[in-house]
Formats: C-alpha cells, sequence, structure tokens
C-alpha cells in the first residue's frame, strides 16, 4: 500500500508544469524514489515492475529538472522585456529644461535606470541597479515587482545607515502612445515625453556635473 500511495503522488506531480522554485522539490522526490528503492527488497511485490517504474519516473523528474535550468538560463540572457525594448531611451519634461523631475534613462544593464537632475548652477546624475546597494553607508534595496514590454515597477526598499527597512516606495512606469506614465505610492504622478536633449557631459547646460552612484552620462 504504501508504494501505491507514493506512486500516485509521482504521477500526480508528473501532470504539473514546473517552474524553476520546484527544483528542490525535484531533488527531494529522486531521493524519495532511491529510499522506495531500497525498501522493495523487504516487500513481496513484483519488484522488477517497480524498479521500472521508479526508474521512469525518475528519469523524467531529471528531464524536467534540465528544462527548467534551461528556461531559466534563457530567461537571463534574453533579460528584461521592459527594459530590452526601451534601452537607451531617456524621457524628460518637454515644457521644462529645469524641471521638478528628473529626466530617466532606461538601461538594459547591470545600472537599469539613472536619473538626470538638471539644474542652473549643479546637475546631480545618479544610476539604480537591482538588488541591494551600499554607497557612502547608506543601504537600499531594489526588487522587480512587474516587467512586460510596455509595463515595469520595482519597489525601492531604503535601510538608511540602520539594518531595517525604513521605508518602501513603489515606483511604476507605463508607455502609452509613445509617452511615459509615471507614478509612485509616495503620491507622485507625471507623464515624460521621449528626450531629444543632449546629455554628454559638455553639451548639459548647468555649473556643475556631480556624478553619483551609477552615473550613465554619455
Amino acid at each position: 500500500m504504501k508504494i501505491k500511495y507514493y506512486i500516485l503522488i509521482f504521477l500526480c506531480f508528473l501532470f504539473f508544469s514546473c517552474t524553476e522554485s520546484d527544483i528542490k522539490e525535484i531533488e527531494n522526490l529522486k531521493a524519495m524514489i532511491e529510499n522506495l528503492k531500497s525498501d522493495l527488497e523487504n516487500i513481496d511485490v513484483e519488484k522488477e515492475d517497480v524498479v521500472r517504474l521508479l526508474d521512469s519516473l525518475k528519469s523524467r523528474l531529471e528531464n524536467l529538472k534540465q528544462q527548467i535550468d534551461s528556461e531559466t538560463d534563457i530567461k537571463k540572457e534574453e533579460g528584461s522585456p521592459f527594459l530590452s525594448k526601451y534601452d537607451g531611451t531617456i524621457w524628460a519634461d518637454s515644457e521644462n529644461y529645469y524641471s521638478n523631475f528628473s529626466d530617466i534613462k532606461f538601461s538594459n544593464s547591470e545600472y537599469f535606470i539613472s536619473f538626470f537632475n538638471l539644474a542652473v548652477n549643479t546637475t546631480y546624475c545618479e544610476g539604480w541597479k537591482k538588488g541591494e546597494t551600499i554607497y557612502d553607508g547608506l543601504k537600499w534595496n531594489i526588487k522587480i515587482k512587474k516587467d512586460d514590454e510596455d509595463v515595469f515597477w520595482f519597489d525601492y526598499e531604503y535601510y538608511g545607515f540602520s539594518e531595517d527597512i525604513e521605508y518602501t516606495i513603489t515606483y511604476k512606469y507605463e508607455v502609452i502612445d509613445s509617452r511615459l506614465n509615471f507614478s509612485s505610492t509616495d503620491d507622485q504622478i507625471f507623464i515624460f515625453n521621449p528626450s531629444e536633449r543632449n546629455y554628454s557631459k559638455d553639451s548639459v547646460d548647468t555649473g556643475e556635473i556631480i556624478e553619483l552612484e551609477g552615473c550613465t552620462f554619455y
């Protein structure tokens, strides 16, 4: 009865598609199969048929694991749907050169978003990357929440000098009719247009440029 019970579990499992999170489960099931094969030595059943079935199940699990690994590698190579489409694009407040909102550049690279805060006396340039960053002792962490061709959301978790999160802001970007719609959970809302400005250091109309972590001036 014990053998039949586990076989039913395995058969049901194989009807479902696997994801990356199932890899550990697959390894556990493979180990259980090996244990069941050992238990057969003391059970009066048609051992050859059961062993053949268990070997078949184990082979199927191994194929699933390889498929998951392969699909994961492909996704890593392809990268972000949104950043792949809008790689290198820059968005700005087209009506104001010195805007209250920083100009934004998307990049399909380590620093996926850059901010150009243009001002008369001093311009700041800063970039963010996915995951944890510690800069001058300050710590923050960025987690991607939604990533489609025209929609991109991420959480910005700010720690400051602490080990605990002080606050979290969700940034939401969506391209609609060739315009970048922006909103955030700290009540910021704006619509950006594609920028035609020159972002080389020598061309920016400002007194001084301060390049911070991840700055991507030309």
